[in-house]
């Protein structure tokens, strides 16, 4: 389930598409029907995904770098800050497809799937 939403695909069928342009959602999956967004404010936890995952490359980068090259620590936080400012925009989408993964493996163990 969380493998079809890496690949940006519907986490309950793996056919249908989640996102309908560079930021936002269908609705509802092409080929299933699921709806896609469960509940108001669910995407919130998409935000704290991406939040996570650029912290994450960001604070591994610097690590790497600062391990093997010759770079001042200046020259490092320069490059590392502008990779923390952009990297929300390029990890949005398989942020929140990884987060509506989640939330459809959450459910599966409460309510019954249609029929795959």
């Amino acid at each position: 389930m969380l493998l079809r939403a890496c690949r940006l695909r519907c986490p309950c069928c793996g056919y249908g598409r989640l996102f309908k342009s560079a930021t936002r959602l269908h609705e509802r999956c092409s080929a299933c029907g699921e709806a896609f967004e469960r509940e108001p404010g669910q995407s919130l936890g998409a935000v704290y995904i991406n939040l996570g995952l650029t912290l994450g490359v960001v604070a591994a980068g610097y690590l790497l770098m600062r391990s093997f090259t010759s770079l001042t620590t200046t020259q490092l936080m320069v490059i590392w800050m502008a990779v923390a400012g952009i990297g929300p925009f390029v990890l949005h989408r398989h942020a929140t497809a990884l987060w509506t993964g989640i939330v459809f493996l959450g459910e599966g163990l409460y309510i019954p799937w249609p029929n795959r």
